[in-house]
């Protein structure tokens, strides 16, 4: 099955500080020093707070962030000034606009050219000749959301910015993994990109790509295209790389070309692995599309967007619906094109003349529609599910209002706003120091100088306060989604029948986009950040369940089998044998439930989580380039620290 995490460093199977240095000190244990270090700037704080926060103990020096983000305003003020006069736009960027903008547009048109009953027959038949039937009912499903929401023009417009953003991604992304799993040197220097590029929250590429290309479709679809590269670099370079030496070396002893090598052997024997690549990308330009409705992308994203600020669920579950329609079913049919086992058995002699019928069909289809003036969906044809759906959600609010909003008000009273305010309130040296040293204790010297240098940067670009409270809600929600995750994990482990109940739904899970999890946590807790939290710590808990789980069903049996024969209890075979052996896999876990975490608490500033992710909102709606670009530099700061001291030990790449 496909999924949506991401793939980032791998931290060693084995091993570890505690390990290296030994128990017989309890100072030198892992999480002794961890707590050690979490004390002293707990202390810290205190004692600024006992001195009323002297200036050598108070929060970052804002003078160097204010000149760069007044630098950046200058900027944006030049190229909006300049941006039909000079030669970089004029003949570089402009026309990059305007053909991405016109590529959209075109492939837009011609669904529309399509008209409603085309798109249908043309979306199924595919879908039955490469996944199957199941699937195609999928699709044909998928197709009659968008049609009976009332979504069919908007669902059509993702659809064809999804296409647009795929297209320049694979053209892209295809040719470098080839380039990366034929060429060593340049498969070393990508990785550290992929991975810089794959550790960045979605957010964080907005600013950049709307400075050079505005608001509208033409950012939308670069935005898009470059979210989702990594993957189709990453796995072409190791399908490619992975094709036997052997069956390279009888090419080449034939006398094979280089091209020849490629496209006769390593292409063929790489195909699946590449196309797995494909459906990543895929999912992944579903999943940027939808957030690029903030920089002016319209479709369905703009409708849940627009329902979301007004906090009207109805709508949003509508738009939702359909777009989780969309992802499952181009997930199911990328899906099975790679693994080629639901393929109609058609004989070879017949394929050729059903491809020809069914192409035909959709033709005389298109034609008889345009010749009786049938376009889209009719709108007054559909099935308004906004009020009882509304009506739902005042029930839940009746019912259990009260209860979320005091479980919120806790979880702010108690937890959210003591420890942003111990972030932000401590001398922000300490934090520093506190960063570098927890870096070095989870993952040595070169990640404690990435962590320290990082928060230094968030401290420079002047956000150093919301950066701060970014933190905290992170912290928060990460410590949940662990917990949760591990202990569904080993429940998983532990019984085959949770398993599979389990693993289909967090297969849906995970290819779900981001944006849709905001919708019912705005249905329990309306706008704010716990929300934002709670959406958080449901989109991170997939991934981290499912490494937990594999982590522990991948220790070997003879271990288990010698600790059983040693009388071991169920809690000490998982406590002294399982969990450590397992380790690799769940600071894996940890690594990439705090990364996502961090990606969707920044995106919770569209419903009022507020901080880092509100001065992007900021900056994209308001036109401040400089405070919406800063507060992304320091999300991509804060990433980068998060992954450096969750690595663990310096491990190998994945």
């Amino acid at each position: 099955m496909t999924t949506m995490t991401r793939p980032v460093t791998a931290p060693s199977g084995t091993g570890g500080r505690g390990d290296e240095r030994g128990s017989g000190n309890p100072l030198r244990h892992t999480w002794v020093q961890a707590l050690l270090v979490v004390a002293l700037l707990v202390a810290g704080y205190w004692v600024s707070r006992l001195l009323g926060h002297p200036s050598w103990a108070g929060g970052f020096p804002t003078l160097a962030g204010d000149r760069f983000m007044a630098w950046l305003d200058t900027v944006y003020a030049w190229i909006v000034a300049n941006r039909n006069d000079s030669p970089l736009f004029l003949y570089f960027f402009n026309y990059v606009s305007v053909g991405l903008g016109s590529a959209v547009v075109l492939v837009d048109r011609f669904l529309d050219l399509l008209t409603w009953p085309g798109v249908t027959l043309l979306g199924v038949f595919a879908a039955w000749r490469v996944a199957g039937w199941r699937v195609a009912l999928l699709v044909l499903a998928t197709f009659a959301v968008f049609a009976l929401s009332g979504l069919w023009n908007a669902s059509m417009t993702t659809l064809a910015l999804i296409i647009t953003s795929v297209l320049i991604a694979l053209l892209t992304g295809i040719p470098l993994g080839i380039l990366a799993g034929r060429s060593e040197g340049f498969h070393r220097a990508v990785r550290p990109v992929l991975d810089f590029m794959q550790i960045m929250p979605a957010f964080a590429y907005l600013l950049p790509f709307v400075l050079l290309f505005g608001i509208g479709n033409p950012a939308a679809a670069v935005v898009t295209a470059v979210y989702a590269v990594p993957p189709a670099v990453r796995i072409t370079a190791l399908a490619v790389r992975g094709v036997p030496s052997g069956a390279v070396e009888a090419a080449v002893s034939t006398g094979s070309t280089p091209w020849q090598v490629l496209t006769k052997v390593q292409l063929p024997m790489a195909r699946r692995t590449i196309l797995l690549g494909v459906n990543q990308t895929i999912m992944l330009a579903v999943s940027m599309v939808v957030i690029a409705s903030v920089i002016g992308a319209g479709g369905l994203g703009d409708a849940i967007y627009q329902a979301l600020s007004k906090v009207n669920v109805g709508q949003a579950f509508q738009a939702g619906l359909a777009i989780v329609m969309l992802a499952v079913a181009m997930d199911r049919v990328t899906g099975a094109v790679g693994h080629g086992t639901r393929t109609p058995d058609i004989p070879g002699r017949y394929r050729l003349p059903v491809l020809a019928g069914g192409f035909a069909l959709v033709a005389a289809v298109v034609a008889a529609a345009r010749l009786t003036g049938v376009r889209g969906w009719p709108r007054e044809v559909s099935v308004d599910l906004s009020d009882p759906v509304n009506a739902v959600y005042g029930a839940i609010q009746e019912t259990i209002g009260s209860t979320t909003e005091a479980v919120a008000t806790w979880l702010l009273g108690a937890v959210l706003t003591p420890l942003a305010d111990l972030l932000t309130h401590s001398p922000w040296w300490l934090v520093v120091l506190a960063a570098a040293a927890l870096g070095w204790i989870f993952a040595g010297a070169r990640a404690a100088a990435v962590s320290g240098a990082a928060l230094v940067a968030v401290g420079l670009l002047g956000v150093w306060n919301n950066a701060m409270d970014t933190l905290s809600q992170v912290l928060v929600a990460s410590l949940v989604t662990i917990v949760l995750g591990v202990l569904v994990g080993v429940a998983m482990s532990r019984s085959d029948l949770l398993a599979a109940v389990l693993k289909p739904v967090l297969d849906a899970m995970q290819t779900l986009p981001p944006f849709v999890y905001l919708i019912p946590a705005v249905a329990l807790f309306t706008i704010g950040r716990v929300p934002a939290l709670v959406a958080a710590v449901v989109f991170a808990l997939p991934p981290v369940i499912r490494l937990v789980d594999d982590g522990i069903r991948g220790v070997p049996e003879p271990a288990l089998e010698a600790a059983r024969s040693q009388g071991s209890t169920g809690w000490q075979l998982l406590t002294k044998v399982e969990l450590p052996m397992a380790r690799g896999s769940l600071l894996l876990a940890v690594n990439q439930g705090i990364i996502l975490v961090l990606s969707m608490v920044v995106i919770g500033a569209l419903v009022g989580a507020g901080a880092l992710g509100n001065d992007v909102v900021v900056g994209l709606a308001q036109s401040q380039l400089g405070l919406g670009l800063a507060s992304g530099l320091a999300i991509v700061c804060l990433g980068l620290f998060l992954d450096r001291v969750t690595q663990g030990r310096r491990a190998q790449r994945a």
